[in-house]
């Protein structure tokens, strides 16, 4: 038995210092919530996290805390001192070939294959933290944040492409990699940006107005991005289930935004930044696993479900 809730924080406490707490930190929300399931040993809900007046517009009581939509194997308590909830008993009836409508916020990385015969980059990564042994090579993959992915590798290319690597440091950042190709990039970096936007569907209007090199170099960024993130989402679709809509002009029915990144707090006697990422998706899609859609809606897609991503939320089209 699985239940579809809805919480809120309880009135008393809007004008308190709470709200702010729970926007300040994914890692506060994901234990207060976890508080609503406090018999359960192992994390067994899925949330995801919107604004009250966005929801239900500018009524009496309503402000700008949060809200949530939360999908449990359990019904979550009703005694919490911070939130009420309203439960329902969630049991999606589907059939293959259903057309739905669906938000999807996620955690969308891209996993790296490290080569361990040749592991200079991941050492000399791992060489600004502190560890035991910085020479020992333990892992075997590696994830990278998708967007941030997948700008980096467009701008080297780029740089690769116009011969520009003579004006970069040995480990450029992406801000040195956009300062070389507006600086010596020219029109050849021009003609190259022109030409991607042309052939990209929903981007080639961009060009009837006029530019400056960096607004189209931007442009460009993003229509990479978007390629990218449309990627990954038909990958899920083959992992769970469903394949998205395509429109008249042969293009999925995605729109990706709302990119952000989550801090959360260091761990001891570390350095490093931790955290993720996360992605607002909205489409439409065609059911065509009943029984792994099913698992999705109910245990989630992609990573950081325990950070408000992975609940996708469905109605028929």
């Amino acid at each position: 038995m699985y239940f579809f809730s809805r919480v809120r924080i309880r009135p008393k406490l809007i004008e308190t210092q709470l709200a702010k707490v729970l926007s300040d930190s994914s890692y506060n929300v994901h234990r207060l919530l976890w508080d609503l399931f406090s018999e359960e040993k192992q994390r067994n809900f899925l949330y995801r996290e919107e604004i009250a007046r966005q929801q239900f517009g500018t009524g009496a009581g309503i402000h700008g805390e949060p809200v949530y939509y939360i999908v449990s194997s359990t019904k979550p308590s009703q005694k919490n001192p911070f939130f009420w909830a309203e439960a329902k008993e969630y049991q999606p009836k589907l059939q293959q070939g259903d057309r739905l409508r669906f938000e999807l916020r996620a955690n969308p990385v891209v996993t790296q294959e490290l080569d361990r015969e040749n592991p200079k980059q991941y050492l000399k990564e791992r060489s600004r933290r502190q560890v035991a042994d910085k020479d020992k090579l333990t892992k075997k993959h590696v994830r990278h944040d998708i967007v941030m992915n997948a700008q980096r590798t467009f701008l080297k290319t780029l740089c690769s492409e116009l011969g520009l690597q003579t004006h970069l440091p040995l480990d450029p950042k992406k801000q040195e990699l956009k300062k070389a190709l507006l600086t010596h990039g020219g029109c050849k970096l021009d003609e190259r940006l022109t030409t991607l936007l042309k052939g990209n569907f929903r981007y080639a209007e961009r060009l009837q107005q006029a530019m400056r090199l960096d607004d189209k170099l931007e442009w460009a960024i993003k229509a990479t991005v978007d390629v990218e993130l449309e990627k990954w989402m038909v990958v899920q679709g083959e992992k769970h289930g469903f394949s998205l809509f395509r429109d008249g002009n042969n293009q999925y029915k995605l729109q990706s935004s709302a990119y952000r990144w989550h801090a959360l707090d260091k761990k001891a006697g570390k350095e490093e930044k931790s955290g993720f990422s996360s992605v607002d998706f909205v489409g439409e899609l065609e059911v065509t696993d009943v029984e792994k859609f099913t698992k999705a809606l109910l245990e989630g897609v992609g990573r950081s479900k325990a950070f408000g991503c992975g609940l996708m939320l469905v109605k028929r089209s």
